[in-house]
């Protein structure tokens, strides 16, 4: 598995990177669930006051990587947004 998300905590602030500056860090699964994680742990640490989200690379995210949506083996789109998106964007 490779690291498609970078993330750093240190005085106070949580610096999480995506990682996929070939793909203009288009969302996959794996990376999806690599963002919940760091996520998460930046959540849980009474240390960290400010989540910076950025991207390398000239952008900062082209949305989802649609081409594993229409990989016949890779998961459905209905899928990917009912498992992943839709998650973000409520409060845990």
């Amino acid at each position: 598995m490779s690291t498609l998300i970078h993330s750093e905590h240190s005085n106070g602030i949580a610096v999480i990177k995506l990682n996929r500056p070939d793909k203009f860090n288009s969302f996959t699964r794996e990376m999806s669930l690599q963002l919940h994680k760091a996520l998460d742990a930046a959540a849980s640490d009474d240390t960290v006051r400010v989540i910076y989200l950025t991207g390398e690379g000239k952008g900062f995210c082209a949305g989802q990587d649609l081409s594993e949506a229409i990989d016949p083996n890779g998961p459905s789109l209905r899928q990917i947004v009912t498992e992943h998106y839709r998650n973000q964007l409520y409060a845990r």
